[in-house]
């Protein structure tokens, strides 16, 4: 287990314990870890949830270098969301057409 499958890991327990994540980069993370165990639901919920905490963040960042990690996170959030929503919503069409 790598450090970042360990933080997630811990913060799973927000589940239980009405602790969520605190910033963008925590949601995504939370989301990568909804998306690794099959729970896609919970993992494009996250994946939202830090779009929208990156989009309420950037515009108050004055750092160039935080705003460009805060973009990043935002484009890597809602790239995941087409992602699964491309996985559950894969039909195979030839399967249809005998």
């Amino acid at each position: 287990m790598n450090s970042c499958e360990f933080y997630v890991s811990v913060n799973m327990t927000e589940k239980n314990s009405n602790k969520e994540p605190r910033s963008a980069a925590e949601w995504y993370d939370l989301g990568c870890l909804y998306r690794k165990k099959g729970e896609f639901g919970d993992a494009v919920n996250a994946f939202r949830k830090a779009v929208s905490e990156a989009e309420a963040q950037i515009p108050l960042l004055d750092d160039a270098v935080l705003t460009e990690q805060l973009v990043s996170v935002r484009d890597k959030s809602e790239a995941s969301i087409e992602l699964v929503l491309r996985i559950t919503g894969f039909v195979n069409k030839d399967l249809m057409n005998p």
